[in-house]
């Protein structure tokens, strides 16, 4: 088939986030061997503004989109966030192309109410809606003529192309990471402060929080290589099947990943492909169990890896979407 993707390809980065599930899906697609033409949203708004404001350039941006569509008269129309991307612009191109099918694939939280707006103004569009937000948060954006879909996070086997378990200890850096912001998030500032207070005699690699600035790109990849386990938190860990994209691509380069319990991640992961815990003294417990037990850690990161190129792949996401928008095309 032929497919517009329109999302945010994130070219004004210069491969800084090479890792975005934008890039992830759009590989899948292609691997499944359709024509996907890339539509990349805020690039083409920056292109469009004197300034390189994307707010400047957002109408002729819509504007663009609906051409683009007319010249490559796609079967599939997928929308990756695209939050500038009206529901009149959709119904244009509904107009011009009666037959397309339309779905929107979106990878933020579903519980905070302004920033999903956007999705409910566009449902009465869309022919199906995909989320990483499980349970009765996406159940509620669901329609009669729009069913709502979860989707894990992806990842890529030419993105997350490492294998962490396979370094040896020698060449570690850290015995544990954790890549993410706390401004604005107390709680998680306060867990990290104790975190390394109650695990002095180790090697804690910090990214973008406790003052420390993140790494992007190679450079990214490389300290997850080198290290031994990496943190996952998300904003919240009582939303069902809810998590950072950050589990994807920890785990996909094959490093030992503890999360909290409490979004059933369970669903996803077995025992023995992550490492769960409730609460700090627990998390304490098992970040020394395995710190100095590299069988054990390397057994479960395998797992965890293995699940993942397998079963949460761009290819497995991008399937997805495929086989609910048009389901005749099922396993193309």
């Amino acid at each position: 088939m032929r497919i517009v993707h329109a999302c945010n390809l994130q070219f004004d980065k210069d491969g800084a986030h090479l890792w975005n599930q934008d890039q992830k899906i759009h590989h899948g697609l292609v691997r499944l061997g359709h024509f996907v033409y890339p539509f990349s949203i805020n690039d083409r708004a920056r292109m469009f503004s004197p300034t390189g404001s994307k707010t400047f350039g957002k109408g002729r941006t819509q504007k663009a989109l609906i051409e683009t569509c007319r010249n490559v008269h796609p079967d599939l129309l997928i929308l990756g966030h695209a939050q500038w991307i009206s529901a009149d612009t959709l119904r244009e191109i509904r107009h011009l192309l009666p037959e397309i099918r339309i779905g929107l694939w979106y990878v933020d939280p579903l519980w905070d109410e302004e920033p999903t707006r956007h999705l409910r103004d566009r449902v009465p569009v869309l022919d199906a809606l995909f989320c990483s937000t499980g349970g009765p948060l996406l159940e509620s954006f669901a329609t009669a003529d729009c069913p709502a879909h979860f989707i894990p996070s992806a990842v890529d086997a030419g993105i997350e192309c490492h294998r962490a378990f396979e370094t040896p200890d020698g060449e570690m850096v850290h015995d544990l990471l954790f890549f993410g912001r706390d401004k604005g998030q107390p709680e998680r500032r306060a867990f990290l402060e104790e975190l390394k207070a109650r695990l002095p005699d180790l090697s804690l690699g910090y990214y973008g929080c406790l003052d420390r600035p993140l790494i992007m790109g190679w450079e990214k990849e490389q300290v997850i290589r080198r290290s031994k386990m990496a943190l996952n938190l998300s904003r919240r860990n009582d939303v069902e099947l809810y998590s950072s994209s950050r589990i994807a691509e920890l785990m996909g380069n094959g490093i030992l990943t503890l999360t909290p319990r409490g979004a059933g991640l369970e669903k996803l992961y077995a025992e023995d492909e992550i490492v769960y815990f409730e609460g700090i003294d627990e998390l304490v417990e098992r970040v020394r169990r395995f710190v100095g037990d590299r069988e054990a850690r390397e057994a479960i990161a395998r797992k965890g890896w293995e699940r993942n190129h397998r079963d949460y792949s761009g290819t497995e996401v991008a399937r997805i979407m495929v086989n609910a928008l048009l389901p005749d095309a099922a396993g193309r």
